[in-house]
């Protein structure tokens, strides 16, 4: 099987709720679904291919688009916490303190207190995303905002309609996979989704902008092999059905794609969750799914895998059905309870603005956005400094034009291509609004000029206030300044 793989860059916040409830505040999940992959490909790509390679693409299973998990701060794909990692409760610092295995823990070798007499009470790790090297992303970074219902009559926010959203927040790296038998269907996906896209919540609004980029192929995840048993790790949510069509949370060992064998239980360690999807093409909640969540392990006795890894159960093209057998972090020393898997917590990040670290597409967004608000706000003091402290006290002369005069000034300023048309149309151009006319006659022309020149005066000016790093938009400036003076002359 040919696998590619992807970096998934967060542009904006991106919101991907756990629940379908719409009223309260919602939260969002820390991973991005296979599915979300599936629906942009099959947006770009269902439409142009034929009936035979899209059913190939985004129904046969023949493409499996992975999760995205959020990925280390040196790029390393992670992978969900496995159950059967314990610890002590009340000291219980994953990154800190002794892993037990459950599977290897009994009544003989029960983990001890500092008396040696007592025995520790222990707890399931369950959050958290582990590397292969170890590295530990303790949690998800979120953000929460809140918001307000919209009332389309009164054009106002809807009263006591409040909610909140829950994102992972922008500038978040995760990694995905996409596989498939048939390397010509990866390549139609990988052209397909490889740019800018869209997913989640509300992406027609502030939220869901994502960059994808294919990456080169990553090295796996290192397994071992026990001596009487299996371990099979679920890297992503496992769905089953049994002989009857019901789903089961109590697969057999074939259905983890072992041969023979049978699952022990007591040395099992599976959490399971049910969720409906939602399908936007249909605009409706597609059946409910019942799954074994990621991270879960099964112990299998008796079996012996062909391979490392494998896609069992069902909905494996939209990310779920991903196992690894025998994965390196559940590793002992031999029949020792504590795993000797080193795990180093995860550092932050650098800032994006960091010197030297401006040369990623997402740097230079940022850096764009952080240009076009420092220019806003100089625009912002400079009509405020020169509507409320220079014309009162150097261009008196323009306290007496009419709000009209002002009005229209706004207008051109606003409607202009760019500052050269602007000043054509305003006072450069044959048939300038201010050098003709009415306006001129009555208003600009007068006294020499005067008020025309002032108006001349304030906009180079601001003009030279522009610098390398912080560029005023002159037009912006016009139109904004022509709409305070308006204001003030009429009061």
């Amino acid at each position: 099987m040919t696998t590619y793989y992807f970096k998934c860059t967060l542009l904006s916040d991106v919101v991907l709720n756990n629940k379908l409830a719409t009223e309260g505040n919602m939260t969002t999940l820390d991973y991005i679904p296979g599915s979300n992959f599936l629906g942009i490909a099959a947006n770009k790509l269902y439409q142009d291919e034929g009936d035979e390679t899209a059913y190939k693409l985004f129904h046969s299973g023949e493409v499996k688009f992975g999760d995205a998990r959020v990925a280390t701060s040196n790029g390393e794909p992670t992978y969900a916490v496995p159950f059967l990692f314990f610890q002590d409760k009340l000291n219980s610092k994953l990154e800190e303190d002794p892993i037990y295995l459950h599977h290897l823990i009994t009544n003989e070798n029960y983990p001890k207190g500092d008396d040696k007499k007592t025995n520790l009470q222990l707890q399931q790790s369950r959050t958290g995303y582990l590397s292969a090297t170890g590295k530990l992303v303790k949690e998800v970074e979120k953000r929460f905002s809140l918001k307000s219902a919209y009332d389309r009559e009164n054009r106002t926010s809807k009263s006591g309609n409040m909610f909140g959203f829950e994102a992972i927040p922008s500038g978040t790296v995760l990694i995905f996979s996409i596989s498939s038998e048939d390397k010509s269907l990866l390549e139609k996906v990988a052209e397909a989704i490889d740019k800018e896209q869209r997913l989640g919540k509300s992406k027609t609004a502030e939220y869901g902008q994502v960059k994808i980029e294919k990456i080169g192929n990553l090295v796996p995840l290192s397994t071992f092999q026990p001596i009487g048993y299996t371990l099979v790790y679920a890297e992503s949510n496992l769905c089953f059905y049994d002989q009857a069509g019901q789903p089961t949370f109590q697969p057999m060992a074939k259905d983890l794609g072992l041969e023979g064998g049978e699952i022990d239980w007591s040395k099992s360690q599976i959490r399971t969750y049910s969720y409906a999807p939602w399908n936007g093409q249909r605009k409706t909640t597609s059946t409910q799914r019942h799954c074994i969540a990621k991270g879960s392990v099964f112990y299998v006795k008796g079996a012996t895998p062909t391979t490392s890894e494998n896609f069992v159960g069902h909905y494996q093209a939209e990310g779920l059905g991903k196992v690894i057998y025998n994965p390196i972090f559940l590793q002992s020393n031999g029949s020792e309870k504590e795993s000797p898997f080193k795990i180093e917590l995860d550092s932050k990040p650098e800032p994006v603005f960091k010197k030297g670290k401006k040369n990623t597409d997402l740097a230079k967004f940022l850096e764009k956005q952080k240009e076009q608000k420092d220019s806003e706000l100089l625009t912002s003091q400079l009509v405020t400094e020169y509507v409320y402290q220079f014309v009162p006290d150097k261009f008196k002369s323009l306290k007496d034009v009419s709000p009209s005069q002002w009005g229209n000034i706004r207008s051109i300023a606003s409607r202009s291509k760019d500052t050269d048309e602007m000043k054509s149309l305003l006072y450069e151009g044959k048939e300038a609004y201010l050098k003709h006319g009415v306006a001129y006659e009555k208003c600009w022309g007068k006294n020499n000029e005067t008020r025309l020149n002032n108006l001349k005066k304030i906009i180079g000016a601001v003009e030279e206030k522009s610098s390398d790093h912080t560029k005023v938009d002159l037009k912006v400036f016009v139109a904004k300044f022509a709409a305070e003076m308006a204001k003030e002359n009429k009061n």
